[in-house]
């Protein structure tokens, strides 16, 4: 081939490699807009089938619709605010003691202010409450009540104090407070009989004690005592203002650590009007709930009752909480 004729080609083909091809590539925006349409035509099915096959492996979603969870979620955190607050509804309280009341005067008549029926408050527990030391256990927990319904100067009062007895008969006395003062050496020289210890317990309305006494009281006052409930509360008896705390232990109401999962205590009596009683029952379950492992979230239900009456609801936690 001649040396011209190669360079011609060689020449040519140059030339043609230069020239933009009869099929030019499409524009990257063109390409995504068609994607995008196909994707839009492409049927419900297959378009999940796809999401499906693009997720990782072995993982599901745990997504819920937000109306699901709501109707979940809102309950519980009612419900846990509502026990965490501590507070009760005046208006369940106020029904509960105008229906109790009303069946105590049908039930007594005229001879109400005589009788006096004691109005209780019954406590249920969700949980069974743990072993404490019989120390914490033998010893009473005062509540103070915005309307007593004992009086420091009314009440029948026994008061077991350390020996010598006469140093406490003397301040009594001179504060002029009427109560039976006994010590232990007496306790357990007079009233060692099973009997005598009945009838002490029958004679007085309010048992105090030295609180440097009371955890020894329990073996010396003998089972009746624990069978009615008549432990004896702890006072302080070298606090300078003693009037003050005995009224603290007498005109209030007691909290007792109790064994199970149920529990109560006297609020105030019959002879008391609806809105003495009300205020009674609320400041008085505040406060011992503060002694009840849990507190609100412990508590089962509250009621109103007396002496053989039905117990009448007006607190109650939701079961599942």
């Amino acid at each position: 081939m001649p040396a011209g004729t190669g360079a011609a080609v060689l020449k040519k083909r140059k030339k043609e490699s230069a020239e933009p091809s009869s099929s030019p590539a499409k524009p990257a925006k063109e390409v995504l807009k068609r994607k995008r349409a196909a994707a839009s035509d492409m049927p419900a099915e297959k378009a999940t089938k796809e999401r499906k096959i693009s997720t990782t492996p072995g993982k599901k979603s745990a997504t819920k619709s937000p109306t699901a969870i709501v109707d979940v979620v809102a309950p519980a955190v009612k419900q846990q605010e509502a026990a965490g607050s501590g507070r009760l509804s005046s208006e369940q309280v106020s029904s509960a003691v105008r229906a109790l009341l009303t069946y105590i005067k049908r039930e007594h008549g005229n001879d109400l202010l005589d009788d006096k029926p004691p109005i209780n408050v019954l406590v249920a527990t969700k949980q069974m409450p743990k072993a404490i030391g019989k120390a914490k256990a033998c010893k009473p927990v005062p509540l103070l009540l915005p309307h007593p319904f004992v009086s420091l100067d009314d009440a029948e009062i026994c008061l077991i104090t350390k020996d010598p007895q006469r140093e406490f008969k003397d301040k009594l006395a001179d504060l002029g407070v009427r109560a039976k003062v006994i010590g232990v050496s007496k306790l357990k020289k007079k009233y060692h009989p099973f009997e005598a210890k009945r009838q002490l317990m029958k004679a007085y309305e309010i048992f105090l004690a030295d609180a440097r006494v009371l955890p020894m009281l329990p073996s010396l006052l003998g089972k009746a005592f624990f069978q009615k409930r008549r432990l004896p509360t702890a006072v302080d008896l070298t606090k300078k203002d003693l009037r003050t705390e005995l009224e603290r232990a007498t005109c209030g109401c007691t909290y007792r650590h109790p064994s199970g999962t149920s529990n109560s205590f006297q609020v105030g009596t019959a002879d008391q009007s609806e809105a003495q009683l009300v205020k009674n029952v609320i400041m008085a379950v505040e406060q011992a709930v503060q002694h009840i492992p849990g507190k609100w979230n412990n508590l089962q239900a509250l009621s109103l009752r007396t002496t053989n009456s039905v117990a009448l609801p007006f607190y109650a936690s939701m079961p599942h909480a």
